[in-house]
């Protein structure tokens, strides 16, 4: 699969902080696009559904709004804290720390 473009927005939390990172992979070091790509891959991030919000969902967490856009497809998801399955959550932790490092 090859990404063009990812779209990452951290909204909410305690004190309703936003974090976001709007990238090309090929703007990232190796050795930080290819686990990306890999977990991408590994996730089927186009089959998951757009909405994977739990029913009750905690008070002060965060809303993450992930958009992947290839030279077929665009698809966006959104998750919480309490809802994302492991994998996703790794994928969270990893475009968190992008989305930090860019921002200095």
């Amino acid at each position: 699969m090859e990404v063009q473009q990812i779209k990452y927005e951290r909204t909410g939390g305690f004190a309703g902080l936003r974090l976001s990172a709007d990238f090309k992979p090929d703007e990232l070091p190796e050795d930080q696009t290819r686990p990306l790509l890999d977990l991408l891959d590994d996730l089927d991030f186009d089959e998951l559904p757009e909405q994977l919000t739990a029913e009750s969902s905690m008070s002060d967490q965060f809303t993450y709004k992930i958009t992947v856009k290839t030279s077929k497809w665009e698809h966006t998801v959104v998750t919480g804290d309490a809802s994302a399955p492991d994998k996703l959550q790794e994928l969270l932790q990893m475009l968190d720390r992008i989305a930090k490092r860019r921002k200095n």
